[in-house]
Formats: structure tokens, sequence, C-alpha cells
């Protein structure tokens, strides 16, 4: 009887817990969600294998029933990860020798015109000098900061995996810097993931990904810090990009209901486009060797939104080979900064490793879930209770039946 009881108050629970199982998308949108995607991914498509040995462009599409996600990423001037959702049959159309030649605007086009577009540009790397341990970043012109753009910076593809039709992966590593390489035991690595179902990030900080989205992750190893930066911190500027008029991002945190994915952290971090079509988001935490491990770990900081300008992200840029008749008032730009460390974690010579994952995408993102494990756990924490209380009063009520009826008995 007790264990019908629990399994009738598991399922009366159930439904309080089923509105945070399910995601709360925009019906309005015009992307396909909650479809799994077919994923094709190609280095330089078309293009003479001699003539590309120094240029790298990854094309990777996400066919969908109705549209397809064409993601263009390029380490190229300025690192740019790049999207557009168009019909179904559109193609991708390079010029190649205007692309080489240095004659690249307007080399890259479709088939068919887009229907969205939007983009996440790397602008800059900085180096501050954490004076107060604060963690904060100084006003760019301090001197102690240093700033490196990444329009001298030249990378190298280091790796690509192609898993069937289901995701892409490919992994840039920082080979120089205006001319100088870098030091061998030193390494700054980018990796880009398409996924084309949903899911989580099987490394922590297990961010959810869609069949919509794109994970970027950065990893800062080994790096040779200022010698007069005593206390030393790393931080990245970020611009996005997106096809909607005169909007601005917004910086929203949410607070996370459970730490069951990222042990520790309960905030969640995410800034979108005005009309939610577009979306970064990422966890305020960084991890400190490469075990990934709550006990490796620190917290970061973010600056808020500010507008950037044209010659930050078009000025010999992908976009620029993109969308260089496109009227700058029909598009929003702006950027931000994350800085990694926090009071009191040492700064980055205490591990010489910062590793830092987001998100970037279409549509509506994966908001915080209960797994069903904790629903079912919840459910009994909340459902035991009440249990003992139905059997209590069910005892109760049963011996005060037999009491009344024995005292009618010795009545009569």
């Amino acid at each position: 009887m007790a264990n019908l009881a629990l399994v009738l108050v598991v399922f009366y629970l159930l439904p309080f817990f089923v509105p945070v199982l399910s995601s709360d998308f925009d019906p309005l949108l015009d992307v396909e969600q909650n479809y799994d995607r077919n994923i094709t991914t190609t280095i330089n498509p078309n293009c003479p294998q001699n003539e590309c040995v120094n240029f790298t462009l990854i094309h990777v599409q996400q066919q969908g029933r109705t549209d397809v996600l064409h993601h263009l990423w390029t380490m190229e001037n300025i690192p740019t990860f790049f999207y557009a959702r168009t019909e179904i049959n559109t193609e991708l159309i390079i010029d190649w020798h205007k692309m080489l030649s240095g004659n690249n605007s307007q080399a890259i086009s479709f088939s068919k015109e887009p229907q969205y577009f939007a983009a996440v540009l790397i602008l800059k790397f900085f180096m501050y000098n954490d004076l107060n341990d604060t963690g904060i970043i100084p006003k760019m012109n301090s001197y102690d900061t240093v700033s490196f753009s990444t329009k001298k910076m030249f990378w190298e593809l280091k790796s690509s995996n192609y898993s069937g039709n289901r995701s892409a992966s490919v992994a840039f590593r920082l080979a120089n810097y205006d001319g100088v390489e870098l030091d061998s035991s030193s390494n700054i690595e980018i990796t880009l993931t398409a996924y084309g179902t949903r899911g989580r990030s099987p490394i922590l900080p297990h961010l959810a990904f869609t069949e919509n989205s794109t994970q970027i992750d950065f990893i800062f190893d080994r790096l040779e810090t200022k010698e007069s930066f005593t206390n030393a911190r790393l931080a990245i500027e970020l611009a996005t990009v997106v096809s909607e008029p005169n909007s601005r991002f917004t910086l929203n945190v949410s607070q996370s209901l459970d730490d069951e994915y990222t042990p520790g952290v309960f905030k969640l971090m995410e800034v979108h486009s005005a009309l939610n079509q577009h979306w970064i988001q990422w966890r305020p935490v960084c991890y400190t060797s490469t075990k990934r491990d709550i006990g490796d770990s620190t917290g970061m900081y973010q600056t808020g939104i500010r507008n950037v300008t044209d010659d930050e992200v078009f000025e010999n840029s992908l976009l620029q080979w993109l969308l260089l008749d496109i009227d700058m008032p029909s598009l929003s730009m702006n950027g931000f900064n994350v800085s990694f460390g926090v009071e009191g974690d040492g700064f980055y010579k205490a591990s010489n490793y910062t590793a830092w994952t987001m998100v970037t995408g279409h549509g509506s993102p994966i908001g915080d879930q209960f797994s069903v494990m904790v629903i079912l756990v919840m459910a009994i924490g909340l459902g035991l209770p009440a249990v003992v209380l139905i059997l209590g009063g069910v005892a109760i009520a049963l011996r005060n039946h037999r009491n009344s009826k024995d005292d009618l008995l010795l009545s009569d």
C-alpha cells in the first residue's frame, strides 16, 4: 500500500515540474527547432588544393527538414564564427580567385538570400595587472593593461573531427603574433563544435547545446606574462553582429535551481539579441587544469554591453567578404569583455592554465532544466512526508473506527 501511495504522490507532483523540463520556445520564430539536423563539413570548399595552403575556411551545413544553417568559421584576420539560415538547396558560392588575390569584398555569397544571419568575433586578447586583486579589468588605456589585436595573429588548423553526420569539431592553435612565433611550450587554442541534435557537452561546465548552436572552447596554456605584471590575468574582447535593425543586445543573469551539471556554479549568463533569435551563453566559471574539476576552477567577470564600430568588425574580415553591400543600419553590432579569475585565486600564475567554454546559437537556447533523476529525488523527497501523513491518517482513522465499534458493542 505504501509503494502504491508513493507512486501516486510522484505522479501527482510530476506535473508541477514539467514546465521546468520543457523548453519555452517562441512560436513566432521561423527557425526549425527540436529536430535533428544532418551535418556535412568541408574545409575550403571547391578551392584548388595547392592554392589554399595558407588559408582556412570551414563550412559546416546543418541540414534540417525545412531550412539549412550554414556555418562559416575562419581565423583569418579577425576570428569570425558566422552562420546563416537559408532555404533548402541554397548553395555557398566562393570566388577563390578574389579571395586569394586580396580583392575579397563580396567574394562569398549564397545562391539565395539568407533569411537570417549572425556572427561572433574575437577582437582582442588582454593581459592586465590586477594590482588590487579584484578580477576587474582596468581601463583600456591604463599602463596596467596590454591588448593583443587578433588582426595580427596567425592561426593554424590543429585538428578536425567529423563524427558521421551528427557533429563537427575543429581546433585552431595560435602560431604567431605579429610575425613572432609563439613559444613551443605556450598554447592558445580555440575549438569549435557544432551538433546535429540536443544534449550537453561531455566536459565541464556541461553547457546545453541545440541543433542550431556552436560550442566554442578557449584554452590558454603556459603563456608568458609581462614581467612587470606580478598579478597578471587574462581577458577576451568579443563582438556579435546580427541581421536585426538597430536593436541592442541584452545581458541576463539567471539563477539555476541546482548545480547538478556544473558543481558549485548556480548562475547562467546569457547575451541575446532584441528579437531573441541570436544568443551567447556561458557559466561564470573557468578551469585552471586540464581535469576541469570543481577543485581546479575559479570565477570570472564580464563587462556591460557596448556598441562597436563598423571598422572593428568589418575591416578585412569575413563579414566584409560576405556583407559589404549591406546597409549598416540594418545590422546590430555590440561587444563585451570577459576576464578570467576572481579575488584570492592567485592570478594566472597560480596554474598557468585557463580553459573557458561558451555556446552561441540561433533560435531559443535551452534553459536550465531538472534532469529526470533530480525530478524523482525531489518528488520522493516531497512525496515521502505526504505518504507518511496519509498512512498515519488512515491508521488513526482505522483505529478510531475500531474503538468506536467496540464501544457500541459494549453498550449493547
